[in-house]
């Protein structure tokens, strides 16, 4: 009993142990197949890394074929499939390599270093088009150091060569324009240059760049200018208002001032920011500047001296030609009914011609002295409304300054004829015709047609002598260009805000060169010799256009407009070409209306004014 009982407890034990022993064979199992699910997980992830990267993963034999590839590197060379690339490429340095040999520069580098970074290659896509190929490779070799094939990526960097090639490009068709440029080019950082340009190391007489790079702004500042330089570059460093443009005194190497034009902008410079200047010589035009400043105030001194001689010989000429003249009428109511006085009749006559003409002279230089003191004061008081605009914007001014200034304004306003304060309201129609009847009656020994039309209650306010010399200045002006038998038409019209006069005539027109000077004044049309015993409003007599002057001026000042356009012309071409003066006289013309193709418009525009009332308040 005792053995059986034995056996049955080492029974139990085995069967104890067998039952550990399968719990153990059960959870290795577990185990494996735990390893074996993160195996496959693994495997899977690995796969799906390799199967989408954006990169392409190869391998290749030794031979120069693909041993695999993902879909990514078929992409980049251009094929349906990674199956489809391996079949297709059976030599590598030949068929994908642009130049073949950069293949076994490949492999050399590979078996010095066993693996090789960044390498970039040009390669053919399936196509045949180029693109830039960057490479990761290493070698891949058994535990006894044998070769077995190679593997990495590939990377299509086309873009970035192509925008590198053209930065590269870009940089150096700007330096070469810089470094050609006619002006000094600089880079400034802070306070020093970093970099300077050919022309900017010749403009002040150093012999390399280096001379001046590193240097600061004030290196090449004359001793004037240095603070204003320190001011704007401080301003600008602080994000503060500068000019975009600005001048300076520089100075040379050798000691010599030039005179300097700064444009300058700020630029973004490897995370930083840095100033581009661009430096230009103005020596000679500020030099020349200065030149014409002097010689116009030598100008104006021998201008004004000999103003003064004029005036002073056209005053001095008065009184004894009024006294000849008096002498002359004298003797001749003397001699007058005798029989010497026909033996020197001729001579009083052309004695009294001539006289008259001196008289006439004397009048035309006190009109000539008296528009150009009126321009002159116009000018003057225009500079100072400009200057008086300026000083507003600095302060309040003293009640004192404003007293001053308007006592200086009103004194010089006493040599300008006409004024706002003189402005009525004025009838444009029945203004014009008392001026054309006016005109009418002095010209009647012309032979011209003379015509008005327009409509009454055309209002504008103007001072009414003023519109006086304006309108008796164009119709004299286009009576005196008229040859006899020809018409001149005057009109008053309305055209949305403005009020029009119009001054037609059928004249001999003005020369398209004369025309742009017309209303400079003093200038001639014709030969003054010529036309100089004509009487006012003769055919001819012309004028010294003053009149067109004046009314330049006065359209600026009070606020209208005057234009003209004309028509020559054509068998008097220029103003050596004479005209008889009378249409019957023409061998051109056969009838007035053969003449009637040329003349001049002058054309007056005025603001419309109130018509409520008439009596100018």
């Amino acid at each position: 009993m005792a053995r059986i009982d034995k056996t049955k407890d080492e029974l139990l034990r085995e069967i104890s142990d067998l039952r550990e022993h399968i719990a153990e064979l059960e959870k290795i199992d577990a185990e494996r197949k735990n390893v074996e699910a993160i195996l496959r997980q693994t495997e899977e992830k690995y796969r799906n890394i390799y199967e989408n990267a954006t990169e392409g993963i190869f391998q290749t034999s030794t031979d120069g074929r693909f041993i695999s590839a993902n879909p990514s590197l078929a992409r980049i060379h251009g094929y349906s499939s990674p199956e489809d690339l391996i079949k297709s490429i059976t030599n590598i340095a030949r068929q994908l390599y642009v130049n073949p040999a950069d293949r076994f520069k490949l492999l050399n580098l590979l078996n010095m270093h066993g693996a090789v970074q960044n390498h970039e290659v040009q390669m053919y896509r399936k196509d045949g088009s180029l693109q830039w190929i960057l490479m990761n490779v290493r070698e891949v070799r058994d535990s006894a150091g044998t070769l077995l094939y190679y593997e990495g990526t590939m990377q299509d960097i086309t873009r970035r060569k192509k925008a590198e090639a053209a930065l590269i490009e870009s940089e150096e068709r700007y330096r070469t324009a810089i470094e050609h440029s006619n002006d000094g080019v600089a880079i400034i950082h802070e306070n020093k240059h970093q970099y300077v340009n050919k022309r900017f190391v010749e403009m002040f007489e150093y012999d390399t760049p280096d001379d001046i790079i590193g240097k600061p702004i004030t290196f090449v500042a004359h001793p004037d200018d240095k603070e204003k330089l320190i001011s704007i570059n401080n301003s600008r460093q602080k994000n503060q208002y500068v000019p975009s443009r600005y001048e300076f005194k520089g100075i040379t190497k050798t000691g010599k001032s030039i005179f300097i034009e700064v444009s300058a902008a700020t630029i973004p410079s490897r995370g930083t920011f840095v100033y581009l200047v661009y430096l230009r010589d103005i020596t000679e035009r500020i030099q020349a500047h200065e030149a014409l400043i002097r010689s116009r105030n030598e100008l104006e001194k021998l201008n004004r001296a000999k103003t003064k001689a004029v005036n002073h010989i056209s005053h001095e000429l008065k009184t004894p030609l009024s006294v000849i003249q008096g002498n002359i009428r004298l003797l001749k109511r003397k001699l007058d009914n005798t029989h010497s006085y026909q033996t020197v009749k001729g001579l009083m006559e052309s004695l009294e011609r001539n006289l008259e003409r001196l008289l006439n002279i004397s009048r035309e230089t006190d009109m000539i002295f008296s528009v150009s003191q009126e321009l002159e004061v116009g000018s003057t008081l225009d500079e100072l409304e400009r200057l008086w605009q300026r000083i507003e914007g600095l302060s309040d001014i003293p009640r004192n300054i404003r007293t001053h200034w308007n006592v200086v304004k009103e004194w010089m306003n006493q040599y300008i004829t006409g004024s706002a304060h003189s402005f009525q309201l004025i009838d444009l129609y029945s203004f014009i015709l008392s001026i054309v009847e006016k005109a009418k009656n002095t010209a009647s020994h012309r032979v011209i047609n003379i015509e008005v039309e327009g409509q009454n209650d055309l209002f504008f306010y103007m001072d009414p002598v003023i519109m006086g010399d304006i309108g008796e200045g164009l119709i004299k002006n286009a009576i005196e260009n008229t040859p006899d038998g020809g018409r001149i038409k005057i009109s008053a019209e309305q055209q949305n805000d403005r009020v029009l006069l119009r001054v037609i005539d059928t004249g001999v027109g003005i020369t398209t060169d004369n025309q742009q000077y017309l209303f400079d004044g003093l200038f001639h049309t014709k030969d003054t010799e010529m036309y100089s015993s004509k009487r006012p409003y003769d055919f001819g007599a012309g004028g010294k256009g003053l009149e067109l002057l004046r009314m330049k001026f006065y359209a600026k000042r009070f606020g209208f407009d005057i234009s003209l356009a004309s028509t020559r012309c054509e068998f008097i071409p220029t103003d050596h070409d004479l005209c008889p003066g009378d249409i019957s006289r023409c061998p051109h013309c056969r009838t007035e209306e053969d003449c009637y193709r040329s003349g001049t418009t002058f054309t007056v525009s005025f603001p419309v004014g109130r018509g409520d009332v008439k009596d100018g308040s």
